[in-house]
């Protein structure tokens, strides 16, 4: 018998978007005997889970529970439902409640750790386009191998010993519904509650990459990101202070990477750099006009007010020079004449 506890933080303004995650769930197909524990941790939603549960028909295998906080962000949502998974439980998935599963998904991926590893994700579709594919994953582009295929003629691979923290500080390679661990593997590692907007997942990802005993992957998209209530989506507007949050939790989440135990030099450089960007595009942000035009809202305030000490201005080049880089500009200097 294999026991999964499966986490959805859930927080929602819209009704049926949890019901079409559950009965993703529900529609798993396994080849051996297992039991579901679903913890739907409600984050103070607008909609209640409850009703969205309520004419839903579950297989006995699937037990739903509800746990209910004050609203504190989707990384303290799957924290509390870390604290309810039973500790017998082998392994723990997560989806977010405007996501969904492939009915092969759960046993393809506990398939893929019973092979030796505590660490499992796959690549995650928003039709037309997946993650996988979007970023041209690391299926090329290395020096030298940093993973290899477990399986031949399946889309699976292994991150080599020693491998796996590299790529993960590199790019955002794991969407949260995308990701089944070893319920052994967490220990006490939990996401960073601080970080409410954007970042607590992958810092998360690069922690556990770092310590899991095995990390591996698969490139079919078994997981599907919908469009419901998403802080990192929701910020879309540049000059906006819900994006300069955004900017501000991401950097954030940067210098937490960086004391990540056992993270190399490049990865810690690479770090310094993205961060620097980041300082940047805020540099950009707060020299528009158009961004004041809310600061008398409280929020805003603070908010363009953090931003704004986390810039280390002294070490930017000049207002032209910062409109030159945003533009990607390659003609004549600004102030020259084009001819």
């Amino acid at each position: 018998m294999r026991r999964i506890a499966v986490i959805i933080p859930y927080f929602q303004r819209e009704t049926g978007i949890l019901a079409g995650a559950v009965r993703s769930i529900a529609d798993q197909i396994f080849p051996w005997p297992a039991a579901v524990d679903l913890i739907i941790v409600d984050d103070s939603s607008p909609i209640s889970p409850g009703a969205e549960l309520a004419d839903l028909s579950l297989p006995q295998w699937l037990n739903a529970r509800i746990v209910r906080q004050a609203n504190a962000g989707p990384g303290a949502a799957r924290n509390r439902g870390l604290d309810h998974v039973d500790p017998q439980a082998d392994y723990v998935a997560f989806l977010d409640s405007d996501d969904s599963w492939a009915p092969c998904h759960l046993q393809e991926g506990i398939d893929a750790l019973e092979m030796g590893h505590d660490f499992y994700f796959c690549d995650s579709a928003m039709p037309p386009s997946t993650l996988f594919a979007s970023r041209d994953l690391f299926l090329s582009g290395h020096s030298e191998p940093v993973f290899a295929p477990i399986v031949p003629a399946r889309p699976l691979y292994r991150f080599l010993p020693g491998q796996a923290g590299a790529p993960m500080v590199a790019e955002y390679l794991c969407q949260t519904s995308a990701v089944i661990l070893r319920n052994r593997a967490l220990h006490d590692l939990r996401f960073d509650e601080r970080l409410r907007y954007a970042g607590e997942d992958w810092l998360m990802w690069v922690r556990l990459a770092h310590r899991a005993g095995g990390v591996c992957f698969s490139t079919k998209a078994n997981a599907v990101r919908g469009e419901g209530i998403n802080l990192y989506r929701d910020a879309h507007d540049r000059l906006n202070s819900r994006n300069l949050r955004r900017l501000i939790s991401t950097i954030l989440a940067n210098r937490l990477m960086a004391t990540t135990p056992g993270i190399g030099h490049n990865s810690s450089a690479l770090i310094g750099d993205r961060i620097a960007t980041l300082q940047r595009e805020i540099a950009a942000i707060l020299l528009h006009p158009r961004l004041y035009r809310g600061f008398a809202d409280g929020d805003a305030r603070r908010t363009i007010l953090r931003a704004a000490r986390l810039v280390r201005w002294q070490l930017l080049p000049l207002w032209r020079d910062v409109i030159i880089d945003k533009l990607g500009w390659r003609g004549p200097s600004l102030g020259e004449s084009a001819t």
